[in-house]
């Protein structure tokens, strides 16, 4: 499983759209993405106080994509290069933060990849 963030805004858009392409897709080349343990990381470090965000939890089993895992900032992180397929959205669930601003993560992530369900914020 990996993981993009994403507003509520547009992650209702590309429900409509029927496909995901991030807004920065064009100049990056690829989607960025996250493992686990760097989520909360990656959302402080671009999202510190926001309260409009989903975690979309992406089956990598599920992706019509490529992904690779490639260094930046001396991690490696999944990058999905083409349109994120809805199906492969196995959730996207609110991201929250504290009253300091710091995101933490929702307590129901999804454990099983096979257990597909309805990706609808």
């Amino acid at each position: 499983m990996i993981y993009h963030i994403e507003t509520e805004d547009l992650w209702r858009q590309a429900l409509l759209d029927g496909e995901y392409l991030p807004e920065n897709f064009e100049s990056d080349g690829f989607n960025h993405c996250a493992a686990l343990d760097q989520v909360t990381d990656v959302a402080d470090k671009h999202y510190h106080g926001s309260n409009d965000l989903l975690l979309l939890c992406i089956s990598q089993k599920l992706l019509n994509a490529e992904t690779l895992w490639e260094l930046s900032d001396g991690l490696y992180y999944p990058h999905i290069y083409g349109s994120l397929n809805l199906s492969a959205v196995v959730a996207a669930l609110p991201l929250r933060c504290d009253s300091d601003g710091t995101l933490r993560l929702p307590a129901n992530l999804p454990e099983d990849t096979d257990d597909v369900s309805e990706a609808d914020p």
